[in-house]
């Protein structure tokens, strides 16, 4: 092997999201324009899955990746959009269709594939801050690994989000976001 080592550009980018567990990633593809968190967050789905927090979570860590991913989604969209209708060119053809720009997608653990990465992010940040601010009730307190654990979803039981996480966590976020009169 000589002393230069080759590298190939994979089209990856590699995101630290702590939060959810303290060394969680999320790899965006952007010849895809498809998001990976894992299990950051996901949809209920069919199975109705809470998004679970562990003992080692964080959720203040968690909010702030969530939207740090929401403004990477954002600026991988405005570039697609920029680079779909070059400046001075017209959004419709000859037979009347519009062009829309591709969107970032996201895969998630569990439930969720292919949806709006921006969209789905919206929603759940919506989600959290009415729990953040007690508007989404507590709907089940287990013990679990000897820790309360707390369930919050929308009244109704319907909602596309519910979180599970150790009522610890939820006390500590809420801590933090009233004390800095971010809620």
């Amino acid at each position: 092997m000589s002393g230069s080592a080759e590298s190939t550009d994979l089209g990856i980018t590699i995101l630290h999201t702590p939060g959810h567990t303290p060394d969680e990633l999320a790899w965006y593809d952007h010849n895809e324009m498809y998001l990976y968190v894992g299990d950051s967050f996901y949809e209920r789905g069919e199975d109705g899955m809470d998004i679970i927090f562990p003992a080692e979570g964080n959720l203040v860590e968690w909010y702030f990746s969530l939207m740090k991913l929401r403004g990477f989604v954002r600026s991988q969209n405005s570039r697609a959009a920029l680079v779909d209708e070059p400046e001075g060119t017209d959004d419709e053809d000859e037979d009347d269709w519009v062009k829309i720009s591709r969107r970032v997608k996201v895969g998630c653990g569990h439930q969720t594939a292919g949806a709006d990465a921006e969209g789905i992010m919206r929603d759940l940040e919506d989600l959290w801050w009415r729990v953040l601010r007690g508007e989404v009730p507590v709907v089940e307190t287990r013990i679990i690994a000897g820790e309360t654990c707390d369930r919050w979803i929308e009244p109704g039981g319907n909602g596309r989000f519910s979180f599970r996480a150790p009522r610890r966590l939820m006390v500590d976020a809420r801590e933090f976001f009233v004390g800095s009169r971010m809620a």
